[in-house]
């Protein structure tokens, strides 16, 4: 066998059985240039031995991480002092008085002046809603004259309120929420002309809201009730202007009309059946097109 045949038998089985050990052969010449030109060759093979060794190592896929997802609370907690810009008004981690370092000087000062003032979350006895669905309520469509303005499903997803929920109850020390997403009428197709008579009769709206929904026109209302109606602190909406409005679509005005708006004199409509306040809803669009 020539001796570059022998050379290669011992390189591939070192690299068969990983030996890197090149085990000298007897019948490999002694001549000079047979001896240069084996090594030559040893060389080579050695070094391509190696080569494909590495790429077969750099080849060879990475094991999958796992990487443990956050809990509803950790992931409320992120919402909270990220996207949901919660800790805008209510601080970092619900803490009224640290807020987030990156506001300006001016959007600090307009928050302070706020009216009314925002509330703690960590105060449980200093909290006007008292269960987990109207917290959910308001999340989603906001709080009248309040900065809680409405979050839209694409800003904030069902789940990411559930989120924020389970959050606010661990700032509060109680049981994270047990609720679902509650389920609206997708269906707000009513009659214009019978809203119209449960505005001014069953659904009492004429009494704050005006007659036809003219503020300066009020139905026969004692002295006393119409003092303390101009006294609200949180003044009936012009439901002819809807640019002066919060709830900003139908699905919303359903909401309001049907859960009412707390610290407001809206309260629920619990004599009124979904059908009435789809009405009801249909005669309000009337309102807002006799004012274009």
């Amino acid at each position: 066998m020539p001796p570059q045949s022998s050379m290669m038998n011992h390189l591939i089985e070192a690299a068969q059985t990983g030996s890197t050990t090149i085990r000298p052969s007897s019948r490999i010449s002694s001549h000079p240039l047979q001896t240069r030109g084996a090594a030559v060759t040893a060389g080579l093979w050695l070094a391509s031995v190696i080569l494909a060794g590495s790429c077969l190592w750099a080849g060879a896929p990475a094991q999958p991480q796992t990487v443990d997802r956050p809990t509803a609370t950790e992931q409320g907690r992120i919402i909270f002092n990220g996207t949901g810009l919660c800790s805008t008004c209510h601080g970092i981690d619900g803490r009224k008085h640290q807020l987030p370092p990156q506001l300006s000087p001016h959007t600090r000062e307009n928050i302070e002046r706020l009216s009314p003032t925002p509330l703690d979350p960590r105060q449980p006895e200093a909290l006007t809603l008292t269960s987990d669905t109207q917290r959910f309520e308001i999340i989603r469509h906001g709080h009248l004259r309040t900065a809680m303005y409405p979050l839209s499903p694409e800003t904030l997803s069902d789940e990411d309120i559930l989120a924020l929920l389970s959050y606010l109850a661990s700032l509060r020390g109680t049981a994270p929420p047990s609720i679902t997403p509650p389920e609206t009428d997708a269906s707000l197709r009513g009659d214009a002309k019978r809203g119209r008579q449960l505005y001014h009769e069953l659904g009492g709206c004429a009494i704050c809201h005006g007659i036809d929904g003219q503020l300066t026109r009020r139905p026969p209302i004692s002295k006393d009730l119409a003092h303390r109606l101009d006294t609200l602190p949180a003044p009936p909406a012009n439901l002819r202007d809807p640019a002066s409005l919060t709830s900003q679509n139908d699905e919303d005005r359903f909401l309001s009309i049907k859960r009412g708006h707390p610290g407001t004199a809206m309260y629920p409509k619990a004599l009124l059946r979904d059908e009435d306040i789809r009405d009801l809803v249909a005669y309000l669009a009337t309102l807002r097109a006799s004012s274009r």
